[in-house]
């Protein structure tokens, strides 16, 4: 990725890292013994509980009751999570699948999030590998859950859905034995301090549509990044880009918070 399509980026990015009165998503991760804004391990459920290894519970503003997990087709492959909570209040989940035995497996997996909707979801978005949704207020209104943009792929591999207040994704999966291969989900979450707006449903539309452009992948091996197919090659940059599009968006944001300051000295 050449640096001027990197500060391209940056600028669509921008609104994540501009927004000072954005709320701060919690790292609500469930580990297995706790909550934490990291998680590296099995995929699966802890019993007696019934709680879902890597699953989100919360998230802030009660946008999640129990998201990002898979509870569908997993069934032979061994799956491994790194789901975690970068900058910006993004969610991302990484799932590695292999084959152990000794013939090829064919399945469709379910990635699953229960949203805190409680069945008044508003899909404002859905098109290429990007829903966009909130708590509907009855009258076509954003209303107490932040705003979500939910990020599965731009290749076409991802099948998206929500309803009423559970999202799913399904992806089908032909992975030969002793082959590995990773699903790469995003969860942006918007919402003002003082509850949701309308710039808020801007604003994760348009950050959905950089990680569709660019996929966030800082932090990751170059072995995680070969191993993800629901992403075509161009929309994973190389490492030093994002580093160079991270830079950009501090440099955007205080150009920005001079320009808010300039318009107040002179109103």
């Amino acid at each position: 990725m050449t640096l001027l399509k990197a500060a391209l980026l940056a600028a669509l990015a921008l609104p994540a890292a501009a927004q000072a009165a954005q709320f701060q998503a919690g790292a609500d991760i469930f580990t297995g013994t706790g909550f934490a804004g990291r998680y590296v391990g099995p995929g699966g459920q802890v019993q007696p509980s019934g709680q879902w290894l890597g699953g989100v519970q919360g998230g802030g503003a009660g946008t999640f009751d129990n998201f990002g997990f898979y509870n569908r087709g997993v069934g032979a492959l061994t799956q491994n999570r790194q789901v975690e909570l970068l900058s910006g209040n993004l969610f991302r989940f990484l799932d590695t699948f292999t084959n152990t035995t000794a013939a090829r497996i064919h399945t469709t997996v379910q990635f699953f999030g229960n949203l805190g909707s409680d069945g008044d979801e508003l899909v404002s978005t859905k098109a290429g590998g990007l829903m966009v949704s909130c708590q509907d207020d009855g009258d076509g209104n954003c209303t107490e859950d932040a705003v979500i943009a939910l990020v599965a792929g731009d290749n076409g591999l991802a099948q998206q859905g929500i309803a009423p207040d559970r999202y799913t994704v399904g992806f089908d999966l032909d992975v030969a034995a002793g082959q590995s291969v990773s699903l790469l989900n995003f969860a942006f979450l918007a919402r003002d301090r003082d509850g949701p707006t309308a710039d808020d449903v801007t604003l994760a539309t348009e950050t959905g549509r950089a990680l569709l452009t660019a996929a966030r992948v800082e932090g990751l091996t170059d072995a995680q990044r070969v191993s993800i197919v629901n992403f075509s090659a161009s929309a994973l940059p190389e490492p030093a880009s994002w580093v160079m599009m991270i830079l950009g968006f501090g440099l955007a944001g205080g150009m920005l918070r001079r320009r808010r300051a300039l318009v107040a000295l002179t109103a």
